[in-house]
């Protein structure tokens, strides 16, 4: 599902509208709708859907919106549409989001009246090579930009690369650093930290420039920046910022600060990784005694190698030994280094057939085509109808996904898991290294109980990745923990479902509670979560930092959305005008089918 069809999953697209059998109403309308990554998501823009491109225009494209002298006769560049449309939106008391691929579930782009996809945005605008650290090449590039794109085009013509990367890469960059999404490189913070400086077109159609300072560079303190944006106006040169205070909420801004239209990333010399999969048994604790879950050794050791490339997964369905009763889970631990040789195999060919014989492929677990959500419903029936096979289906993943011979690629291709045919929708929770072993005793705990009781299970592993700290104000890695304690090391526990699993926003609404009450857990801001102003308010320290800067670049309510509302953002604008305001301190409650549309009534804790 998603915006296009693909030539392998014939239900692209049609699942949640029953296309496939009956013609859509939306194919008559003028006015056509926005489907985030997977469907489940619709924006429907009452006054316009825009799409700034990258030639210079000369006429207005909105209705009602008229244009100086000379902007008709210069024209207006991509940063001078989206100047524009703010300005419209602030004139006319409109709300306006960004969007990029849509490649998330928690409401972060719906918006009421317009919506700016970034999608023709996406071209590298300079490469420079840092004066003091030689290895370290800054790439400026349009945020529009998907992940992927970035990847071949660095590779292609400048042989760079990323420090790291997730799974999944159909992200636009700007979407990335927004949400703070992360890798699996042990000792790298977040992709946000990736970013060294911002282009952001805030309300009013204001143009700064944000970015941290260099060493020795002086930090602007924000009341001084405060009062140069204050003075900013519609048309002017972008606002330069060099400013901790500033950097650190724009590099976590969640769409709510303004629109980015390019990041400039620190980027490095393209690298290899070998990476090794290799299957390990996990012993659980026996139901009847007081033992603590405990990983193994190995499994430590390596997620503490600084370095190292190393994420987890883990089959939460137990299986008993044959000569005891104790239990135990499978799981594949994937470890994987830098290194300078190639595998034997590095053709693109290769990669698309992916064979088993040679170190350049993935192998099994890379084969596009059982990775859609027709074989997803495949396998969703098998464990409807024997429910006992549970165990042995998500074994069948695990199985695929080892593999005794070294994988040596391109660091992206070792990274990158799925090309996204499969719509997995995922919750993910980010919380202190030393508290893992707890998380996933709670979380192996409730999802035993779910499927015992309810019937109701993930055929998925869970999956367990590792970041360091960061000082970014809203991201869930920040060191500031909310019992006024810091943490330098944190780890993401990820439990994902097969598209069309059921009731799985109310698993993942449980989970996160849990998670919550055990270990402080923080949700990652882009996948499924229950997030409301209470507990927002309760897991980030430092959102009145976050808080000073959104007032200042959404100063007219333009970001404002469904999202902004249920985390208590647009609160800020009444405290801060000395108003008295009732606050949404809960989600609405989501349909069975799992739709994440937000719509009133909402549901308000008495």
């Amino acid at each position: 599902m998603g915006n296009s069809m693909t030539c392998i999953d014939c239900c692209c697209g049609l699942r949640q509208k029953n296309q496939c059998c009956w013609p859509c109403i939306n194919c008559c309308t003028l006015k056509k709708p926005f489907y985030n990554y997977d469907g489940s998501e619709i924006v429907e823009p009452m006054v316009a859907n825009v799409k700034p491109r990258r030639k210079k225009v000369h006429k207005p494209f909105l209705k009602g919106m008229t244009l100086t002298m000379a902007e008709r006769e210069v024209g207006m560049d991509a940063p001078g549409q989206i100047s524009a449309i703010l300005k419209y939106a602030e004139e006319n008391n409109l709300k306006a989001r960004a969007v990029g691929t849509g490649s998330s579930w928690s409401g972060l782009i719906t918006v009421r009246d317009i919506l700016i996809d970034m999608g023709n945005l996406n071209q590298i605008l300079q490469v420079k090579r840092n004066e003091e650290d030689p290895s370290i090449y800054h790439v400026t590039v349009e945020g529009g930009k998907t992940v992927r794109e970035l990847n071949a085009e660095l590779d292609k013509y400048y042989q760079l690369g990323l420090a790291a990367m997730g799974n999944y890469d159909g992200q636009s960059i700007a979407g990335v650093c927004s949400t703070s999404t992360h890798g699996s490189l042990i000792g790298a913070p977040t992709m946000s930290n990736f970013a060294s400086a911002y282009h952001l077109i805030i309300a009013g159609g204001i143009q700064v420039t944000v970015r941290k300072p260099r060493p020795g560079e002086a930090d602007e303190p924000f009341d001084s920046v405060g009062k140069r944006v204050q003075s900013a106006n519609y048309g002017d040169d972008p606002v330069d910022i060099v400013s901790s205070d500033i950097y650190c909420a724009v590099a976590v801004g969640l769409g709510s600060l303004g629109v980015i239209y390019s990041v400039t990333l620190d980027c490095r010399k393209i690298f290899n990784i070998s990476e090794r999969r290799l299957p390990i048994k996990l012993e659980l604790p026996d139901p009847h005694s007081h033992e603590d879950f405990v990983l193994p050794d190995k499994i430590k050791e390596l997620y503490n190698t600084h370095g190292k490339f190393f994420s987890v997964f883990i089959n939460m369905f137990p299986r008993k030994h044959c000569c005891s009763s104790r239990r135990y889970v499978k799981a594949v631990y994937m470890e994987g280094d830098e290194v300078e040789q190639d595998g034997c195999c590095q053709s693109d060919v290769c990669l698309s057939c992916q064979c088993c014989c040679c170190s350049g492929c993935r192998g099994q677990s890379g084969c596009q085509f059982l990775q859609t959500d027709c074989s997803a419903s495949c396998l969703q029936s098998c464990g409807y109808c024997c429910p006992t096979c549970l165990p042995g289906i998500a074994d069948c993943g695990l199985d695929i996904f080892s593999r005794k011979q070294p994988y040596i690629q391109k660091w992206y291709n070792v990274l990158r898991f799925t090309d996204g045919n499969i719509h997995i929708r995922t919750a993910e929770y980010c919380l202190p290294r030393d508290m893992l072993e707890l998380a996933l005793d709670e979380t192996f705990k409730l999802l035993n109980y779910y499927a015992d009781t309810h019937n109701m299970y993930t055929l998925l592993p869970t999956y367990v990745r590792f970041v360091d700290a960061d000082d970014l104000y809203l991201s869930p890695a920040n060191r500031h923990r909310p019992d006024g304690s810091t943490c330098d090391e944190y780890c993401y526990v990820e439990v994902p479902f097969l598209p069309g699993s059921y009731a799985m926003n109310e698993f993942h609404r449980a989970l996160e509670d849990l998670l919550f009450e055990k270990c402080q857990a923080r949700p990652h801001w882009s996948k499924n979560n229950f997030l409301n102003y209470n507990r927002v308010v309760e897991l980030y320290p430092k959102l009145d930092e976050w808080k000073r800067v959104f007032l200042l670049f959404n100063r007219a309510t333009t970001f404002d959305n469904h999202f902004t509302r249920y985390c208590g953002f647009d609160y800020f604008h009444r405290e801060a005008a000395g108003q008295q305001s009732q606050i949404v301190t809960s989600q609405p409650v989501q349909g069975v089918k799992g739709a994440t549309t937000l719509q009133h009534p909402y549901a308000v804790d008495e």
